[in-house]
C-alpha cells in the first residue's frame, strides 16, 4: 500500500512539472521578437465632409517620434500616408482624402515612428457628399423690408435659416456708385443698411453652407435672389405731447373762466371741449405755449371743439408764429411768422348748416403744411384773427404737431 502511495506522489509531481513547463515556454514565444513597442495614438481625429472628397484633421499628440501618418479605409483596400515634419510648427496635421464616391467612409488611422512602429488604431467616420447635396440647397429668404422707426436706414427681417446655413452675402449700390458688399451670419434675423443705398436700384442676395460645423467645403448657392430697393419715405414723427406746457406773458390774452384750460390743446381729446379765451377782448388776441423742444414743424392738424363745428366762438383764421426765446415783455420782437391759416368748411354751406363732409373733416382735423425754410422753433404763439359766429370769445380744441428732425442718437 505504501509504494502504491509513493508511486501515486512521483506521477503526480511529475505531471505538475511539465505543467510548469508548459506554460514557461509558452511565455518565452511571446518574448522571442524582443519587447513590442507602439507609436503614440493620435490624440484627436476628425472627418470632415466635403464635395466627393473628406478631409482627416488630426491632432499629434505628445509623442515627439512619430513621422508618419497612414490611412486606409474600403476594408484596407485604400490607403493614403502624410509624413510628419519634426520639429513640427503644428501639432494638426490635415490628410485630404479625394475623388470619393458620395457615401460613409470607415477610415483606420495609424502613427509610425522612424523605425516604422505603428500606434493602436484609431476609427473615425466621415461623408463625401456630392451634387445631391448642393442641389438642394436654396438661398435664405429675406421675409420684409421696412424703414426703420427713424426712417434713416432699410430693415431686412430672415426668415429662419435652414440646417447647414453658415452666411448670406447681400449686395447694392450706393447712391454716390460705389457697390457694396456685406456678409450676414446665419444667426442674425435683422439687418440693415443705412439711407445712402441707391433707390430703384437692385439688391442681390446668396447663401453659403456648410454641410455640418466640422465640413471642409462650402457651397454657395450659384443664383442670386434679388429684390427692388424702394426709397425711404419721409421721415416725420409727432412732438411729444407731454412735454407741451402753458407759457402766459405780459400781453397775452388769458382763459375766459368756463374751464376750458389752455392744456386742453394738447390733453389728447379730440371730442371734448378744449381752450376758451376771455369774453368781449377786440380780436386779434394772441396766447403761448411750450414745445419743450426746439423743432422745424412740418405740419399740424388743428382740431376745432367738436360741439360748436364752423359755427359760434370756434377759430375760423389765425397765425402761427415760433420763437426759441421770447421776449418776457411779451412783445413780437423775438417772433417768426411761421404761417398764415385759414380753416376750410368742405361744403361751403351757411354758418350753422354742416353737412356729413363737414362733420368728418372736423372730425379729422384739419392739415396745414409749414412753408419751407421756416426756422426750428420751441415756443409756439397763436394769434386768433377770426371766428366762424363773430362770438364773444375764442375756442379751438386740439393742436398736433409733427416734425422731420430725428430724435438725437
Amino acid at each position: 500500500m505504501k509504494i502504491y502511495l509513493k508511486v501515486l506522489f512521483l506521477a503526480v509531481a511529475g505531471l505538475s512539472f511539465l505543467a510548469s513547463c508548459t506554460k514557461e515556454d509558452d511565455y518565452k514565444k511571446f518574448q522571442e521578437g524582443g519587447e513590442i513597442i507602439y507609436a503614440g495614438t493620435l490624440d484627436t481625429v476628425i472627418a470632415q465632409a466635403g464635395k466627393n472628397r473628406i478631409n482627416l484633421l488630426m491632432n499629434l499628440g505628445s509623442d515627439a517620434s512619430v513621422t508618419k501618418i497612414k490611412v486606409f479605409w474600403n476594408d484596407g483596400s485604400d490607403s493614403a500616408q502624410v509624413a510628419v515634419a519634426r520639429p513640427a510648427a503644428s501639432d494638426i496635421v490635415n490628410l485630404l482624402i479625394p475623388n470619393l464616391e458620395t457615401g460613409t467612409y470607415n477610415f483606420k488611422v495609424y502613427t509610425y515612428d522612424s523605425q516604422n512602429n505603428s500606434s493602436v488604431v484609431r476609427n473615425v467616420s466621415g461623408i463625401a457628399y456630392g451634387n445631391e447635396y448642393e442641389s438642394s440647397l436654396v438661398n435664405r429668404r429675406i421675409n420684409s423690408a421696412v424703414p426703420s422707426a427713424q426712417v434713416d436706414s432699410l430693415v431686412f427681417t430672415w426668415n429662419e435659416p435652414n440646417p447647414g446655413l453658415i452666411s448670406t452675402e447681400i449686395r447694392y449700390a450706393k447712391k454716390n456708385g460705389d457697390l457694396v458688399s456685406v456678409i450676414v451670419p446665419a444667426t442674425q434675423t435683422i439687418t440693415k443698411i443705412t439711407e445712402d443705398y441707391l433707390a430703384g436700384s437692385t439688391l442681390s442676395y446668396r447663401s453659403t453652407y456648410k454641410y455640418d460645423v466640422n465640413a471642409f467645403d462650402t457651397y454657395t448657392v450659384p443664383e442670386f435672389l434679388t429684390l427692388t430697393l424702394n426709397a425711404l419715405p419721409p421721415f416725420e414723427r409727432q412732438l411729444p405731447k407731454s412735454a407741451f406746457k402753458e407759457v402766459i406773458l405780459p400781453t397775452d390774452v388769458l382763459e375766459g373762466g368756463f374751464g376750458w384750460l389752455m392744456p386742453a390743446l394738447w390733453n389728447g381729446v379730440y371730442t371734448g371741449s378744449g381752450f376758451a379765451t376771455t369774453p368781449g377782448v377786440a380780436l386779434p388776441v394772441w396766447f403761448t405755449f411750450d414745445t419743450g423742444v426746439s423743432t422745424k414743424i412740418n405740419r399740424f392738424l388743428y382740431y376745432m371743439p367738436q360741439d360748436r363745428i364752423f359755427r359760434l366762438e370756434a377759430v375760423k383764421s389765425f397765425e402761427i408764429w415760433g420763437s426759441d426765446s421770447p421776449a418776457a415783455d411779451g412783445s413780437w420782437a423775438s417772433w417768426t411768422l411761421l404761417r398764415t391759416c385759414v380753416s376750410i368748411k368742405p361744403s361751403g354751406s351757411p354758418v350753422g348748416t354742416n353737412t356729413a363732409a363737414d362733420i368728418a373733416a372736423a372730425a379729422a382735423g384739419q392739415e396745414f403744411v409749414m412753408p419751407d425754410g421756416i426756422p426750428k422753433t420751441r415756443y409756439i404763439r397763436i394769434k386768433v384773427l377770426s371766428n366762424w359766429g363773430n362770438g364773444a370769445f375764442q375756442a379751438m380744441g386740439e393742436f398736433t404737431f409733427y416734425t422731420r428732425d430725428r430724435v438725437a442718437k
